[in-house]
C-alpha cells in the first residue's frame, strides 16, 4: 500500500512539474490547487477528503471550507481543511496558490498560526504544493513575527518522495488514528497545558472586567456588587459577541474598530440597539444610560482595539464555543467586589479552597455518544425534535454546547438518508442544517438550569454563538433566540 502511494505521489509530482509554469501564474487559483494537488496529496497520506466512506457528520475525517467570498476579509475566513479524529480537531491546513511565496511570507504564516493557536491545536499546516510548511501553533502570534517564527518543518515538492514516510508520521491519517500523532507532538502538548488561548484570553477578560467595573463604579457609586457583575459581564458578552460575528461574516469586519478609531460612542449605542433588534436574544438589553456609556466610552475603545489583529492573536472564526465555555467556567469562579470604594476581583467564597477543573471535551462527547445517541436511533426528524435533554447544573454550558452539536449532526445524517432538500450544501459532500431547524433544536430539545445567574447567562451566550456557527446571512438570524 505504501509502495503504491509512493508511485501515485511520483505521478502527482511529475504532473505538477509539467504544469508548474501555469500553476505559478497568479491566475491559477486556490480552488484549482486544492482539487488538482492538495486533495490528492492528502488522500495519499490516508485521509478521506471527500468522505467516500460515507461516515456520519460527527465522524467525518476532513471538513472542507468553501472558497473565500469576495466580500470577506482574510482575517475573517476559516482554514481550508480541518483534519479530525472523530469530531476532535487535530490540525488545520491552509491552502495558498503557488504564486504566493509561503516559504518567506510573514502574513500567511501568522494567519495559519493564529488559526491553530485560537483552536488550541498543536500544529497547523500551510501549503501551496510548491512548499509544505508545518508550524507549532502553541506559540502566541505577535504582530512583528516573521515567517520562520515557530516553523517546525519545511518541505519543497521535490522532497515529498524522499520524505514521504516522515510526512506520514507527522500528518498522516494512520498516525492520527493510532495515537502516534500525539506522541510525535507531545512536547508541544506539554507547552499548551502550561500556556494556551484559555490562559491568555481569561487573563485579558479579567483585565477588562476590572477596567470596566472601575469606570462604571466611578459614575454610579451606589451600584450593588451583584448588579455591577451582571452589567460588566453583559457588556463584555455583547462586545465579544459582535467581534466573533465579524469574523464569521455575520457583521461587517472592523465595524467596532471603526467606532473605536473615530471615538463614536453614539454609533456604538446604535449598534447595540440594531443588534438587539436583529438577534433579539436578550444579550443587548440596555443596562446603562447613554450618558454613562459616553462617559466610559474610552474603556470600550481599549477593549475593542485589543480584539483586533495585530493586538489580538486570535482568529475568532475558529474560536469554538467549547473553548469559550471552558474560559467562562473559570471566569465564573471569581467576581467583582467593592472594597473600601475600590473595585477588586476576588474568588467566590465557594471556590476559595479549590481550583476549577473543566471537563475535557472528548470526555463530554463520549458521554453524550453513549447516552444521547441511543435515544435518537431509529427516530424521524420530528421525533428527534420532540426529545428533551436537561443539564440541571449546567454551569457555563459545556455539556449543552456539545449536546447541541451532536443533535445537529444527527439531524444532518437523518436528512442525508431521507430528504436532502432540508439541508444546505457547504462544500463537496458537506451539508448543514438551516438556521430555522437549528433554532428548533435549541428551543425544543435543550434545557439547563444553575443556581448561579451569571453561569446561566454564560451558557446562553455560548449557545447563541453556537447557533450562529456557519451562518453568514444576517436575514437568516433575525429571529428570537
Amino acid at each position: 500500500m505504501v509502495h503504491d502511494h509512493k508511485l501515485e505521489l511520483a505521478k502527482l509530482i511529475r504532473n505538477y512539474e509539467t504544469n508548474r509554469k501555469e500553476c505559478l501564474n497568479s491566475r491559477y487559483n486556490e480552488t484549482l490547487l486544492r482539487s488538482d494537488y492538495l486533495d490528492p496529496f492528502f488522500e495519499l497520506l490516508g485521509w478521506d477528503i471527500k468522505n467516500k466512506a460515507g461516515k456520519p457528520t460527527n465522524e467525518r475525517e476532513v471538513v472542507l471550507e468553501e472558497a473565500l467570498k469576495a466580500s470577506a476579509s482574510e482575517h475573517s475566513k476559516k482554514p481550508d481543511y480541518t483534519f479530525r479524529l472523530f469530531s476532535e480537531r487535530k490540525f488545520f491546513l491552509e491552502a495558498k496558490k503557488p504564486s504566493v511565496h509561503i516559504e518567506s511570507d510573514n502574513e500567511t504564516a501568522k494567519q495559519v498560526r493564529r488559526y491553530g493557536f485560537t483552536a488550541k491545536l498543536k500544529i497547523s499546516v500551510l501549503s501551496n504544493f510548491e512548499y509544505l510548511v508545518i508550524y507549532d501553533t502553541s506559540v502566541k502570534v505577535d504582530g512583528d513575527d516573521t515567517f520562520n517564527k515557530a516553523r517546525i518543518k519545511k518541505y519543497h515538492y521535490t522532497e515529498y518522495e524522499t520524505h514521504f514516510d516522515e510526512i506520514c508520521d507527522l500528518l498522516g491519517r494512520e498516525s492520527v488514528y493510532s495515537g502516534n500523532f500525539d506522541k510525535e507532538w507531545l512536547s508541544i502538548e506539554n507547552k499548551i497545558n502550561h500556556f494556551s488561548v484559555d490562559t491568555l484570553f481569561l487573563k485579558q477578560i479579567n483585565t477588562w472586567r476590572l477596567l470596566l467595573g472601575e469606570e462604571i463604579y466611578k459614575y454610579q457609586p451606589t451600584i450593588q456588587e451583584d448588579e455591577l457583575n451582571d452589567i460588566v459581564q453583559s457588556y463584555l458578552n455583547r462586545i465579544i459577541f459582535l467581534r466573533v460575528c465579524e469574523d464569521r461574516n455575520l457583521e461587517t469586519y472592523q465595524t467596532l474598530l471603526n467606532f473605536a478609531s473615530s471615538n463614536d460612542f453614539s454609533a456604538l449605542i446604535d449598534k447595540f440597539k440594531q443588534a438587539d433588534r436583529c438577534y433579539n436574544s436578550g444579550l443587548f438589553d440596555q443596562l446603562l444610560t447613554e450618558q454613562i456609556i459616553e462617559d466610559i466610552s474610552s474603556v470600550f475603545w481599549v477593549i475593542i482595539k485589543q480584539l483586533y489583529y495585530p493586538e489580538s492573536p486570535y482568529s475568532f472564526s475558529v474560536f469554538s464555543s467549547d473553548i469559550l465555555g471552558n474560559i467562562y467556567e473559570i471566569f465564573l469562579s471569581e467576581k467583582l467586589v467593592i472594597n473600601q470604594s475600590r473595585v477588586e476581583l476576588v474568588k467566590k467564597p465557594e471556590n476559595l479552597d479549590r481550583d476549577i477543573v473543566t471537563t475535557p471535551t472528548f470526555i463530554i462527547n463520549d458521554i453524550l455518544r453513549n447516552t444521547v445517541l441511543p435515544k435518537c436511533y431509529g427516530k424521524t426528524d420530528i421525533e428527534i425534535l420532540q426529545l428533551k435533554f436537561a443539564d440541571i447544573a449546567c454551569g457555563s454550558g459545556a455539556f449543552l454546547l456539545e449536546l447541541f452539536q451532536l443533535l445537529n449532526d444527527t439531524l444532518v445524517d437523518y436528512y442525508l438518508s431521507s430528504d436532502t432538500s432540508q439541508l444546505i450544501p457547504t462544500g463537496i459532500g458537506t451539508y448543514k442544517l438551516s438556521y430555522e431547524i437549528k433554532r428548533k433544536v435549541l428551543l425544543s430539545c435543550i434545557f439547563g438550569i444553575d443556581k448561579d445567574l451569571n453561569a446561566v447567562e454564560a451558557a446562553k451566550f455560548g449557545l447563541l454563538l453556537k447557533l450562529l456557527e456557519g451562518e453568514d446571512v444576517q436575514s437568516e438570524v433575525d429571529q428570537e433566540i
